[in-house]
């Protein structure tokens, strides 16, 4: 693994690792489809990549970019 970029790596795989859970969860409590969890693992799919993608980043701007997602969440249920 490359020394960088580690915060939004990590923080992607979180996301990715908590979306998965979740649908497996709703698979197998037979509830309602929900896209939510599909999205969930699909932002922890994209910081993946572009922690690998992009040049290193400034710690700040990878926390910026990790916590972007869980803002947006928060001002969705919100409103």
């Amino acid at each position: 693994m490359k020394k960088k970029n580690l915060i939004l790596r990590y923080f992607g795989l979180g996301f990715l690792i908590i979306g998965l859970a979740l649908s497996l969860k709703m698979y197998f409590n037979q509830e309602w489809p929900t896209y939510l969890f599909f999205l969930i693992s699909f932002i922890g799919i994209v910081q993946v990549a572009l922690s690998y993608y992009l040049k290193k980043i400034k710690v700040g701007w990878q926390i910026l970019w990790a916590l972007i997602p869980f803002v947006l969440m928060f001002i969705y249920y919100k409103i």
